[in-house]
């Protein structure tokens, strides 16, 4: 499968005046004498335009798409989709309150709606999101589904896979992907579904069969300011998403599962209402686990649900896993498979790249390799290496640039408390001064009585936990996961922290 691109497998055709019928515009030109103007394709990225498509000029973070209508023109765009008027525009353009609240129901017309041409599940949640769409892909898969995943590491059809370039993708390819699943035969699609692909109405006039709410802990403050905002805008997903002039919903609300573990999750329940799946270790929950054993490595129970009970043998550790299998589960149960069929896919799952992955490096301590860039993914990491460590618990880590600066003495009060020795550096600093983001988060790390050391490369910071382990111990690195770029001031630069242990640990083989 190639990288997304802006115009779907099998081609699509509609008059202007047809697609965006539907969209409340604050003004319209259709054209030099009004003379139907055919739409081939969508985008978003003036480089992405070819002769025929729609360009929306989205007012970005960074970059304004309006002062890329030039480009777009001169590439062929045949029309435009604007938050401002644009009076030389020499284009048929459509003027509206949100251009990306338009792009979500131009995309899902120009697309003839994907998401009602096969089961749709969206996970969100602050944690855990990814895990839990790779047991759910399983599962389906195991019970003999054609599945496509949308997510933070990649994006599949059937078995052809691509880099995924967002989370969540912006509603043009979002719609597209889904289009291309359909026209596959795809039958089940899983996503990852980001608070920044609700907020900037990404999924709009998405028809979720159902939704999964892992957790809510504090996270990308920056965008919604407040844990409020944040919850009101995770709720959205399971309280209906807007699609169509007026903001009309769709016909129906998708299956809620719901972890009431966490109390965001008992709140969410209460307010949903009928029709919710629970689960969690509460004894309340719909979908639960019994008979835990923490077997290293592993994690076997018995999974109970409505329709009966299963044993599992999750190839997984750690409470935190648990909890995403029981989220997989729950989904699965909605949509009507059996635990017979869920225990199957749970057993067959063997985790996900970058979250919790285990470094095979034949030494005589442990490398683990995980996402987590905020404190609660940081706490359950560390807890969960710590159950597996006999010597030692060593923690890499950084905070990311350009984010909620309030997380960042958090994350390193974390670190102190649950690991033995820290190596402080850097993350994905963007545009923002590294010694910032690293006084930030000393400030927090310097409160507990961990030893540590502070070593802004982050080459050097993993050379340095590889040197300093002993036999036994084992070394957490987190922040960046799967990622193979680590980003700063002047662009991504090519890091895997991955290669990096391999690559130290040869290094060190050679020294003794």
């Amino acid at each position: 499968m190639n990288p997304p691109r802006a115009e779907c497998i099998v081609p699509r055709v509609m008059l202007l005046d047809e697609l965006t019928v539907s969209v409340d515009a604050i003004r319209r030109d259709s054209g030099p004498g009004h003379a139907p103007v055919e739409i081939t394709g969508l985008a978003y990225d003036s480089r992405q335009v070819k002769p025929g498509f729609l360009f929306a000029a989205v007012p970005g973070f960074k970059f304004d798409g309006h002062a890329y209508i030039p480009k777009a023109r001169a590439a062929g765009a045949s029309a435009l989709l604007t938050e401002r008027w644009i009076d030389d525009a020499g284009l048929p353009q459509i003027q509206v309150e949100s251009v990306r609240r338009a792009m979500a129901q131009l995309a899902a017309e120009f697309y003839s709606h994907p998401s009602n041409r096969l089961s749709l599940v969206g996970v969100t949640g602050t944690n855990g999101k990814t895990t839990t769409t790779f047991m759910v892909d399983s599962i389906l898969r195991q019970a003999g589904m054609s599945t496509g995943l949308i997510g933070g590491i990649e994006y599949r059809i059937g078995d052809r896979t691509a880099p995924a370039k967002r989370t969540t993708p912006e509603a043009f390819d979002l719609q597209r992907l889904l289009a291309e699943m359909a026209d596959a035969d795809v039958t089940a699609a899983t996503m990852e579904v980001s608070s920044h692909g609700i907020d900037l109405h990404r999924v709009d006039c998405l028809d979720f069969d159902v939704a999964v709410f892992t957790n809510l802990t504090r996270d990308h403050l920056d965008l919604h300011e407040s844990m409020d905002l944040y919850y009101e805008t995770k709720r959205r997903l399971f309280t209906g998403l807007d699609c169509g002039a007026g903001g009309a919903r769709p016909a129906r609300g998708p299956t809620a599962a719901i972890n009431i573990d966490d109390v965001n999750g008992q709140r969410l329940a209460g307010e949903v209402g009928e029709g919710v799946i629970r689960f969690g270790l509460n004894p309340e929950a719909d979908i639960r686990a019994g008979n835990i054993e923490y077997a290293g490595w592993e994690t076997r129970f018995d999974l109970f649900t409505p329709d009966g009970s299963a044993p599992v043998g999750l190839h997984l550790p750690g409470a935190y896993n648990l909890e995403n299998a029981l989220g997989a589960a729950a989904a699965a149960t909605a949509l009507g498979l059996s635990p017979d069929d869920i225990a199957r896919g749970l057993s067959e799952s063997r985790g996900v790249p970058g979250r919790f992955s285990r470094v095979d490096i034949n030494a005589p301590f442990e490398v683990i390799i995980d996402y987590a860039h905020n404190e609660d993914g940081l706490a359950k990491a560390l807890t969960g290496a710590r159950a597996l460590t006999q010597g030692r618990l060593i923690i890499v880590f950084g905070s990311p640039g350009e984010r909620d600066r309030e997380k960042r003495p958090g994350m390193g009060r974390t670190a102190g408390a649950l690991a033995d020795l820290a190596v402080l550096t850097t993350d994905d600093c963007y545009d923002e001064p590294p010694e910032q983001i690293l006084d930030d988060t000393e400030a927090g790390l310097a409160e507990t009585d961990i030893e540590y050391q502070r070593i802004p490369d982050r080459r050097q910071a993993i050379e340095s936990a590889m040197a300093m382990a002993r036999p036994g111990d084992t070394i957490l690195i987190a922040g960046k996961g799967h990622e193979t770029s680590q980003i700063m001031s002047a662009g991504p630069v090519p890091f895997c922290d991955q290669t990096v242990v391999e690559e130290s640990f040869a290094a060190l083989s050679e020294d003794l």
